[in-house]
């Protein structure tokens, strides 16, 4: 019969404890990417915003000639930096997804290899 350590936590348990607590490290890092990805799309819309904003101001100060090009000009910035910010907002989750299943891998290995 295998004895129990009644003073501490079995290496079961701890080893438990340690892949929980990497868990929740890795969902706290995925949240912040999540967060900071939309931070930056809403910043891009913004930004957007301003642009047509501008746009529209200058379209109207030059007359109505000029209006669909500053508007289709406008566009195309808003569209532009709508993609860039789709695309941080892209990589900051792939980056974390890629942390986490490393994260995961490790744990695996630690637990596999603590169990041989």
């Amino acid at each position: 019969m295998a004895k129990h350590d009644a003073a501490g936590p079995s290496s079961d348990e701890q080893i438990l404890r340690e892949i929980a607590h990497k868990e929740q490290e890795l969902q706290e890092q995925l949240a912040q990417a999540q967060r900071e990805a939309a931070r930056r799309l809403e910043e891009a819309q913004r930004e957007a915003e301003g642009i047509r904003a501008q746009a529209k101001a200058q379209a109207q100060q030059d007359g109505a000639a000029s209006t669909g090009a500053a508007e289709a000009e406008a566009r195309a910035a808003s569209e532009r930096i709508l993609s860039k910010a789709q695309a941080d907002a892209d990589a900051i989750r792939r980056q974390a997804e890629e942390r986490m299943d490393r994260a995961v891998d490790l744990v695996v290995a630690e637990v596999l290899g603590g169990l041989s």
